[in-house]
């Protein structure tokens, strides 16, 4: 904080307060090893790094958390804690490994391998519907320090994807399907008619006509779009089925898409994602295609566009059935009827 408002100390400083840190790095409090490694590593001292990968290398994780209040209290978020009990996330290690994302200097090739190869490990990890992607930010923050030659050696553990994948059968559309509009859409899919919805089914159909591609639900899936396992508690089934069919209708200002003008007159559309000061990345109307990473001062100007990224007539493909199958699947906030009273 001193440093924050005062701003950054004078190389003599610098010394003697990295003199004075270093030795209690590693102590027996956790919280005191991450503060003053967040401070070594803002410091740039040498040892910051190795004592890092120590501390990541030789911490034990707490025993499991018990959620049953929280999962007692909220049915919907009932299935995300249940997974972390079972498989929780080594807190503390990402804690520091967070901290290391910056880290300038100190590294050697092993200490390296060793750091990725733990986000790897910690992403297999059960958390919220953002977990996959914290991982992606660090990592992509700690390659923009690596050096070229340093990227190339690491690509073999530098490209896992932390997205949990579905673990059941996904089966394309059978329809027939149908230009839907609002109207025929919402008279199938009451809520008398969803009660009947086959939510196995629904979900195979979320993943199979891409709606997974760019939202998560129920912990799978993208995170291009919005979150939609809370669904049901905000909106109704007519109010999900115009988002469909009419995307551009309303645009939410967090997901919106922009028309990215270029100093060189090249025109870019896409989700813009800042990524630290200095550059940012687009995500255009591809799902599978990487994001384009572009510098802050290569941009010319950045306007709201008036399209939404998902395309319309995404439920064209379904038949009546098909879609009171996807919709009842969705309006569940991933919770399978009669899930609980099975078990």
């Amino acid at each position: 904080l001193t440093f924050d408002r005062l701003g950054k100390p004078t190389e003599p400083e610098r010394a003697e307060v990295t003199a004075a840190l270093d030795p209690l790095l590693p102590g027996a409090d956790a919280t005191v090893n991450a503060d003053v490694l967040r401070l070594l590593v803002y410091l740039n001292a040498p040892s910051a790094v190795p004592k890092g990968m120590q501390l990541i290398a030789n911490t034990k994780d707490a025993a499991a958390q018990s959620w049953d209040t929280l999962k007692e209290a909220n049915a919907r978020y009932g299935a995300n804690l249940e997974r972390m009990a079972k498989n929780p996330p080594p807190t503390q290690r990402i804690r520091y490994a967070h901290t290391l994302r910056t880290a300038g200097s100190g590294w050697t090739m092993e200490l390296r391998r060793q750091y990725f190869a733990f986000l790897n490990e910690a992403g297999k990890g059960s958390g919220g519907a953002s977990y996959p992607g914290y991982f992606i930010n660090i990592r992509d923050e700690a390659l923009t320090l690596c050096s070229d030659a340093d990227r190339i050696a690491l690509k073999d553990l530098t490209g896992a994807d932390f997205n949990p994948v579905p673990n059941f059968p996904i089966a394309p559309p059978k329809g027939p399907g149908r230009a839907w509009t609002l109207a025929e859409a919402v008279a199938g899919t009451d809520k008398r008619a969803i009660k009947s919805a086959d939510w196995e089914n629904g979900r195979s159909l979320f993943h199979s006509i891409a709606c997974g591609a760019c939202h998560r639900f129920n912990g799978l899936g993208g995170g291009v779009g919005p979150d939609l396992t809370s669904v049901p508690n905000k909106f109704d089934t007519a109010y999900v089925l115009e988002s469909i069919i009419d995307p551009s209708k309303v645009i939410s200002d967090q997901y919106g898409s922009s028309v990215v003008t270029l100093n060189d007159g090249r025109v870019v559309t896409g989700l813009v994602v800042p990524e630290g000061e200095k550059t940012l990345k687009i995500y255009g109307p591809d799902p599978k295609a990487e994001g384009q990473t572009t510098a802050r001062a290569d941009v010319k100007s950045i306007a709201a566009s008036p399209v939404s990224q998902m395309p319309p007539g995404l439920i064209n493909s379904l038949s009546p059935a098909e879609l009171k199958d996807l919709m009842g699947y969705i309006m569940s906030g991933g919770k399978q009827p009669g899930a609980a009273k099975r078990k």
